[in-house]
């Protein structure tokens, strides 16, 4: 058992997870080595929503000014459709989300504001470029990590914030259950004519698809189709014009009109393969997991992003506290545990919510399109208060209480 006197933390990859905590311990004065295998951030991104429950915790922490400077889109309405047809439109109720409602953002313009921010403070250092290999083990302890550009990095506590693909995750020898989803989602971003409200998500159910377009800062569509898993090579075999000519007849006509004409010729489908998995222990003796690495979340009502800050944040509370007193590694380990368990109260819930909304829109049983076609006619493209569904109102705002406890 070590004892703890001066603290050194590893935080493999710097995504949203990686890079608020990265700020956060180096702002608490202690020493931060944040590893990200890119080069930059300019690396094409897709579910860049951060709801309420995620810009809420960047207001309390300090970094709203900088936030405000990230390229984003307000979003002030999620316009439902079933059947081509209008179905709901969702309002943010202003008064129960205050000044933040949820803004589609540039992922890369966040993460640099925030690796920028941490480097403020002398105990910070970034390693771009670098992979972590391996973990270091001593006794059972991890002690560090082995890098492919820097050699061997000792710390007291290593974070893996490495993605669904995480190393530290697979080195640790910790396992993660799976939930299998009965879909895959293509990503395209096209530069057209606006066809949609510049401050509305389109949401397009219906005859066995989903269809998602976003407005982004630059002018751009996001468009997301939901596929069932495992058909992406018949659609790739189709070309992209095809594709678009197929996404064209899942939307309302005058979206449709802008995908026939638009330019396709910079377009680059992406097949994310949708996979919601949860690690069967978040730390080990030295290590400790985070975002994706912990829990991959499915892309259904876009919380990866505001579940890893607010991972951060909970972390944060925890670490910083500790490593102001006197700590060993066994102690260490428990303040680990006790972040696991506060953000299990909202993960396995959220993961529950994401689970069951493809199993209702992707079925094309005779009785569920008569439960759309109904379901579409009482709607008739209604505005309704967002807040007054519940389980809306657990992906804008959350389901737990996260508030920054500790100091700046």
């Amino acid at each position: 058992m070590t004892n703890i006197t001066s603290p050194k933390v590893i935080i493999a990859g710097a995504g949203p997870a990686g890079a608020v905590l990265a700020f956060l311990m180096a702002r608490a004065g202690i020493t931060t080595t944040l590893i990200e295998r890119h080069k930059d951030f300019s690396r094409e991104f897709r579910g860049e929503l951060l709801m309420p429950s995620g810009l809420e915790p960047l207001h309390e922490i300090g970094l709203w000014g900088d936030f405000e400077k990230v390229g984003q889109v307000e979003i002030e309405r999620f316009r439902m459709f079933i059947n081509r047809k209008p179905f709901v439109t969702p309002i943010m109720n202003p008064e129960k989300i205050a000044r933040r409602s949820p803004r589609w953002v540039s992922q890369p313009q966040l993460l640099e504001m925030l690796v920028k921010k941490a480097a403020d403070f002398p105990g910070f250092s970034l390693l771009r470029g670098t992979r972590v290999k391996n973990l270091l083990f001593e006794n059972g302890h991890v002690t560090g990590v082995a890098t492919d550009t820097h050699g061997n990095l000792r710390s007291d506590l290593v974070v893996g914030c490495d993605g669904r693909t995480s190393i530290v995750r697979a080195k640790s020898g910790i396992q993660a259950q799976a939930d299998p989803l009965p879909m895959d989602i293509v990503w395209l971003k096209l530069r057209c004519q606006p066809c949609i409200d510049n401050n509305s998500l389109h949401f397009y159910i219906g005859r066995g698809r989903l269809v998602l377009i976003a407005p982004t800062y630059d002018g751009c569509i996001q468009l997301g189709f939901i596929i069932p898993k495992g058909s992406f090579k018949n659609l790739r075999e189709l070309g992209i014009k095809a594709l678009l000519e197929l996404i064209a007849a899942y939307v309302d006509s005058e979206v449709a009109e802008t995908l026939s004409n638009v330019n396709f010729k910079d377009a680059r489908p992406f097949l994310l393969s949708t996979v919601s998995d949860r690690a069967d222990e978040w730390s080990r003796p030295g290590i400790l997991l985070l975002g994706d690495a912990a829990h991959t979340m499915s892309p259904v009502g876009g919380q990866g992003l505001n579940i890893a800050i607010r991972d951060a944040i909970v972390a944060a509370n925890h670490l910083i506290p500790a490593f102001e007193k006197p700590l060993n590694t066994h102690a260490l380990l428990a303040v680990c545990q006790c972040v696991e368990r506060e953000r299990m109260n909202e993960v396995v819930p959220i993961q529950n919510l994401q689970g069951r909304g493809p199993k209702i829109m992707l079925n094309e049983s005779i009785w569920m399109r008569a439960a759309f076609s109904v379901a579409q006619k009482i709607g008739s493209g209604r505005e309704i208060d967002a807040s007054l569904d519940p389980s809306f109102q657990q992906m804008l705002m959350g389901v737990t209480s996260v508030r920054w406890l500790t100091e700046s």
